[in-house]
C-alpha cells in the first residue's frame, strides 16, 4: 500500500510516545528521495530532529534482548523482504505490517525471519508542538455537534428510527469523503482502518480506479454516495417527523448496492472494504425504513419540491467545489514530485561540481572553527551577525553541529569592513572571536546564538560585554574582509563547501538534506 511506509513511522512514533505531525510526516515520506527505502525512514525521522540509529545487528537471542521495546525491522516472509514495526512482548514479537495488519511471533519465529537491519529511536527531552491536539478537538468538536443534534431531534419528539436513519446518512458522508480522499490518495482514518495492507481479494484502490467505478463522465460512484447521503442528511432534517422522501430515495438507491457487489466479486474479483461499508449503510437505513412505515411511498408536491431543489443546489455546489479540490491535490502531487526532486543528491551534487573550488585557508590562527579540525568536510560560512538572511543559516549551522560535530568542519568567516573600528558589527564579531579564543567553541556558539537570534546590540554587550583585545581580533577580521574581496564575495551569507560553492538553485536550509550524503562521498 502506497502509505504503508508512512503506517510504519507513525507506528513506531506512537508506540515510543512521541507526538508528530501526521500530515507533515506523510509528505516528508512521499517526497523523499530515497522513498519507500530505509534511508527514507532515517531521513523522515532526522527531519523532525528525533534521535535514531540504522544498524545491521546480528541475529541472535542476546542482541534482541539488548533491542528497546518498539523498533522498526526488515523481514523476510512470503512477499520477500519487508519492512515492519516490531513491538516486544514478554514472550513473543508483534510484528505489525500496517494500520491493522498484524501477527505476533514467538522468539524462534521471528529470528528466522529477522534480516538484523533494524531503525529505533529515541524520545526527545522536549516535545514539538503538534496537531494531534487540533485534530482531537475536531474530534471532540464533530462528536458535541452530533450529540446536540441528536437531543435536538428528541426533543421534537422525533422517534427513534428517524433519528438513527438521519445518524446513518451522516456516517454516510463521512465514509464518502473518506472514500473521495482514498481516491486523491490522502490519508483517513478511515482508509486506513478499512484499505491497508491491500491483497490479492482486498484492494480498495483497485476497485475505486476501475472502468465499473465511473458512471458518468467525471462523476464516479465516489461522487454519488457523497450527494446522495448529503442530500438525504438535508432532506430528513427538513422532513424528520415524516422523512416519506428520504424512504423512497433510499428504497431506490438498493439496486446500486446489488451493481457495486455484483462488480466487486464477479467482474474485479476484488472488495473495496469502504464501499461495502456504504453497502452496509444503505441497507441498515432499509431496515429502520421497514421499523417506521408501511405507507412511506405516499408524498406530496411539497416534498418533491424540496428534494428538487436540496438535490440542485447540492449538485451545483459539489460541481463547483470538485475541480478547486481535485487542482489542489494536483498541486500537492506536484509539491511532493517539486521536493523529491529537489532533494535529490545525485542532483545537487552536480550542481555543486560545477563551481569552481576556491583556497579557503588564510593565515589566522584564531578563527572560528567547529566541528573535527580533522574531517573531510569542510564548510565555510561567510557570514555577518547583522544580516537577517543569515539568521536562519545559523540556526543549520547548530543542527549539522548537533548531528556530525565529529564529520564535518565549520569555519565561520565574518565579512566585516573594519574602516570605522567602533561600529557594532566590528564590536559584536571581535567579542566574538575573544570568546572562541579564550572561552572555547560551546561557549563561543551560545553567544553567537544570541545575537544571530535578534538579541538588541545593547543586551548583547551587557551580558557578553567588550572585547578587550580588539586590535588583535580586528586584524583577524581584516584577513577574512581581504580573503572575500580577493574571492569576490561580496554577499551574505555564502556557504563553500570544500572550496565550492553553494548552489544558487538551493535554499541555505536545504543544506541539511544533504550533509549526510556529502560527509559520506567526501
Amino acid at each position: 500500500m502506497k502509505n504503508q511506509l508512512t503506517e510504519i513511522i507513525s507506528k513506531l512514533l506512537s508506540l515510543n510516545k512521541i507526538s508528530f505531525d501526521r500530515k507533515e510526516l506523510f509528505f516528508q515520506v512521499q517526497s523523499h528521495p530515497s522513498y519507500p527505502s530505509l534511508h527514507a525512514i532515517t531521513g523522515v525521522l532526522d527531519h523532525f530532529n528525533i534521535e535514531n540509529v540504522a544498524a545491521d545487528v546480528p541475529v541472535s537471542i542476546e542482541t534482541l534482548k539488548q533491542l528497546p521495546d518498539c523498533f522498526i525491522a526488515q523481514i523476510i516472509d512470503d512477499n520477500g523482504k519487508e519492512i515492519v514495526t516490531v513491538e516486544k512482548g514478554k514472550s513473543n514479537y508483534t510484528v505489525i505490517k500496517g494500520a491493522r495488519k498484524k501477527e505476533k511471533l514467538s522468539t524462534s519465529q521471528f529470528i528466522k525471519k529477522f534480516t538484523g537491519i533494524i531503525v529505533a529511536v529515541e524520545k526527545p527531552e522536549h516535545k514539538e508542538v503538534t496537531t494531534h491536539l487540533n485534530l482531537l478537538n475536531n474530534n471532540f468538536l464533530l462528536i458535541g455537534l452530533a450529540i446536540a443534534l441528536v437531543l435536538f431531534l428528541f426533543n421534537l419528539e422525533v422517534s427513534l428510527p428517524n433519528i438513527f436513519y438521519f445518524l446513518l446518512s451522516l456516517i454516510g458522508i463521512f465514509i464518502s469523503i473518506a472514500i473521495i480522499k482514498q481516491e486523491l490518495g490522502l490519508e483517513t482514518a478511515i482508509g486506513n482502518a478499512f484499505c491497508s495492507g491491500g491483497t490479492e481479494k482486498k484492494d480498495c484502490d483497485a476497485v475505486l480506479t476501475s472502468k465499473g467505478a465511473e458512471l458518468l463522465k467525471g462523476y464516479k460512484l465516489s461522487d454519488f454516495s457523497l450527494l446522495y447521503f448529503i442530500i438525504l442528511s438535508f432532506l430528513t432534517l427538513v422532513q424528520i417527523q415524516n422523512p416519506n422522501t428520504s424512504f423512497i430515495i433510499s428504497v431506490i438507491a438498493l439496486p446500486i448496492t446489488i451493481y457495486s457487489i455484483y462488480y466487486q466479486y464477479f467482474i474485479l474479483k476484488k472488495w473495496c472494504l469502504l464501499c461495502l461499508t456504504i453497502v452496509g449503510v444503505l441497507w441498515i437505513q432499509s431496515f429502520f425504513i421497514l421499523l417506521e412505515s408501511n405507507n412511506f411511498y405516499k408524498i406530496g408536491l411539497n416534498e418533491v419540491f424540496t428534494f428538487l431543489i436540496i438535490a440542485t443546489l447540492t449538485f451545483l455546489f459539489w460541481s463547483f467545489l470538485k475541480p478547486i479540490l481535485f487542482e489542489v491535490n494536483t498541486l500537492r502531487k506536484d509539491k511532493i514530485k517539486a521536493f523529491k526532486f529537489q532533494r535529490n543528491f545525485d542532483v545537487f551534487h552536480t550542481m555543486l561540481n560545477k563551481s569552481k573550488p576556491l583556497e579557503t585557508a588564510i593565515e589566522v590562527t584564531n578563527e572560528v572553527v567547529f566541528g573535527n579540525l580533522n574531517a573531510n568536510l569542510e564548510i565555510v560560512v561567510i557570514t555577518n551577525p547583522f544580516c537577517g538572511h543569515c539568521r536562519p543559516v545559523h540556526e543549520v549551522i547548530e543542527n549539522i553541529l548537533l548531528k556530525y560535530e565529529n564529520e564535518v568542519k565549520i569555519i565561520i568567516r565574518f565579512y566585516m569592513n573594519t574602516e570605522n573600528i567602533e561600529n557594532d558589527g566590528v564590536t559584536v564579531t571581535t567579542r566574538i572571536l575573544e570568546i572562541y579564543k579564550n572561552e572555547g567553541k560551546q561557549v563561543c556558539l551560545k553567544a553567537m546564538k544570541d545575537i544571530y537570534k535578534g538579541m538588541e546590540t545593547n543586551l548583547w554587550l551587557k551580558k557578553w560585554e567588550k572585547c578587550n583585545e580588539k586590535e588583535v581580533q580586528i586584524e583577524i577580521l581584516k584577513r577574512g574582509w581581504n580573503w572575500c574581496i580577493e574571492n569576490n564575495i561580496n554577499f551574505t551569507p555564502e556557504l563553500l563547501i570544500n572550496g565550492k560553492a553553494y548552489p544558487k538553485q538551493y535554499e541555505k536550509s536545504e543544506l541539511l538534506f544533504f550533509i549526510e550524503d556529502l560527509i559520506e562521498t567526501n
